[in-house]
């Protein structure tokens, strides 16, 4: 499973604030750790603006036909069984600016 990936992944059962339900989802750890691991880091997508520099980016998927933004504050590892449908591939120019507001975040 390579990093950049987009996928509709089951967040259910999830607890407000955590995001739920059938959603886009952005996997975001390494694709060596992907191979090895039976969990992968994603990062929630929603339709609700605006951007929010670093917590909320927006970016350009042509399959999900709504603006898309990447919740930063919503990472969280999950089961691959929780994946469902493969999207497609995040352009490495919206991955480069995921990797500075991951490490904004988190760093």
């Amino acid at each position: 499973m390579k990093r950049g990936s987009l996928y509709w992944v089951n967040l259910e059962p999830s607890d407000p604030p955590e995001f739920g339900k059938l959603r886009p989802c952005l996997v975001v750890s390494r694709s060596e750790y992907n191979s090895r691991l039976p969990t992968v880091a994603v990062l929630p997508i929603s339709s609700k603006a605006p951007e929010i520099w670093p917590l909320r980016l927006e970016i350009q998927v042509s399959a999900l036909k709504k603006k898309s933004y990447l919740v930063v504050p919503g990472i969280r590892q999950v089961s691959k069984a929780r994946l469902t449908k493969f999207i497609g591939l995040l352009s490495d120019k919206d991955l480069e600016q995921v990797d500075e507001a991951l490490g904004l975040y988190v760093g």
